[in-house]
C-alpha cells in the first residue's frame, strides 16, 4: 500500500508538510509514503525520514509526473498544492481515495474535498486533508477549533531523530570552517530571501550580529548559492563571524541550526528549517504577516514586525519591489527591536 503526497511549493511550504507526513505514518504504519516535490528538495525529505520514496519535479514540466506514475495505483493521494496542473495530475492517476482542498471547479478531481481554513496556520491547513480520512486528526483539529493554542503538541513540526550526529557535525565544521567551534555558543544569521522585499536591511543584520559577537557568540552566516554575495557583504563587517553561504545543502545547513543558540532571519526557508530542529528563532516580517498562515511553527520563535502599517500585507509572498516604493515595513524595524526579542529566546 502506498500513499502519494503532492507538494511542489517552495521549501517553507514543503517543510510545513512534515506534521501531516508524520501523521500519515501513524495512520498507516505499514504503508509507503511517496512524496512529489520541487527539484532539489527530495533527498532532504527522504533523509529526514518523513517519506520512503521521492519524485522531484521541474516546475516548468510538472506534467511529467503523471507519465511517470501512470501505471501505479495508490491507496490515497493527498494534494495540498492548489494549481490546476497538480489537480490534473491527481485526476490522471489511479487511487482508492483522492483528497484535496475544495474549489468551485474541482469536484471531479477528488473523492474527498475539504474547506481550507484561511484563518489557520499552514501546518494545520495541510493536516485538514488527512483529517478527511483519519478520525484521530479530525478530532484533534476540532478540539483546536474550539480552543486555539499556539502550536498544539500533536501538530509539532520538529523531529525527534535526525540522520546525523554531533560528531559528524564537528567533523564537517573542522573541514569547512577552520577556527569555528561547534561546542562554543554561536548565532546563525540568514539575511536572504527569494523575494527582495522580504529582506531586512543588511545594516540591521550587521548591527544585531555584532551585538552577539560582543557577547562572545560566534556568528555563522548561512544562505543559498544565489545569496552568497549578500552574505559575504554581511560577514565582512561582523567580528568573530564565519560564512558558509552557498557552501552547504539544505540538510547540512539544518545540521548547523540544530546546535545553534539562535537564528536571526527573514520570513524565509531558513525560518522553517530552524523549526524542524527546534532552534530558537527571530523572524523579521515585512510585506507578509503571520495571519497569512506561514509564521514560524516553533514554540521558541518570535516575529518582529511593524503592526501599525496599513499597507501590510502587500501580497501573499512578497514581491520584487515595494508597491508604494517606501519599504517602510522593513525600514521601520530597528536593530534594538530585534535584539530585545532575541534576548528573550536565545539559549
Amino acid at each position: 500500500m502506498t500513499h502519494l503526497y503532492i507538494q511542489t511549493a517552495f521549501l517553507g511550504d514543503l517543510l510545513l508538510s512534515i506534521p501531516t507526513l508524520k501523521h500519515i505514518r501513524y495512520w498507516s504504519p505499514q504503508s509507503q509514503i511517496l512524496l512529489v516535490c520541487r527539484k532539489g528538495y527530495g533527498s532532504l525529505m527522504k533523509e529526514l525520514g518523513v517519506c520512503d520514496e521521492v519524485i522531484e519535479v521541474d516546475k516548468s514540466n510538472k506534467s511529467e509526473v503523471g507519465k511517470i506514475l501512470k501505471d501505479r495505483t495508490f491507496d490515497t493521494i493527498f494534494c495540498p498544492h492548489q494549481s490546476l496542473t497538480s489537480h490534473k495530475i491527481v485526476k490522471s492517476l489511479k487511487a482508492t481515495q483522492k483528497v484535496g482542498y475544495k474549489k468551485f471547479w474541482n469536484s471531479s478531481f477528488f473523492t474527498k474535498r475539504v474547506e481550507r481554513n484561511l484563518l489557520w496556520p499552514e501546518a494545520l491547513r495541510q493536516l485538514q486533508l488527512l483529517g478527511a480520512v483519519y478520525d484521530k486528526v479530525a478530532v484533534n483539529l476540532e478540539a483546536f477549533a474550539q480552543k486555539e493554542e499556539s502550536i498544539p503538541k500533536w501538530a509539532e513540526m520538529s523531529l525527534n531523530h535526525f540522520p546525523w550526529t554531533e560528531n559528524k557535525l564537528k567533523i564537517m565544521a573542522e573541514d569547512k570552517l577552520p577556527g569555528f567551534k561547534v561546542d562554543r555558543p554561536y548565532v546563525c544569521v540568514a539575511p536572504g530571501s527569494v523575494w527582495p522585499t522580504k529582506r531586512w536591511q543588511s545594516e540591521g543584520f550587521i548591527r544585531v550580529a555584532t551585538h552577539f559577537a560582543r557577547e562572545n557568540f560566534q556568528v555563522l552566516i548561512v544562505g543559498a548559492p544565489d545569496e552568497r554575495e549578500l552574505c559575504e557583504k554581511v560577514h565582512k563587517q561582523i567580528p568573530n563571524s564565519f560564512s558558509l553561504a552557498g557552501h552547504l545543502d539544505v540538510l547540512q545547513s539544518m545540521m548547523f541550526l540544530w546546535k545553534a543558540n539562535l537564528l536571526i532571519c527573514n520570513d524565509s526557508g531558513a525560518m522553517h528549517m530552524a523549526s524542524v530542529v527546534r532552534c530558537p528563532t527571530i523572524a523579521i516580517f515585512g510585506p507578509t504577516v503571520q495571519e497569512l498562515g506561514y509564521k514560524p511553527w516553533n514554540a521558541d520563535a518570535r516575529v518582529v514586525e511593524d503592526h501599525e502599517l496599513l499597507c501590510r500585507p502587500c501580497g501573499q509572498h512578497g514581491s520584487r519591489v515595494c508597491p508604494i516604493r517606501t519599504h517602510a515595513c522593513m525600514k521601520n524595524i530597528k536593530p534594538r527591536h530585534v535584539i530585545e526579542a532575541a534576548e528573550s529566546v536565545v539559549r
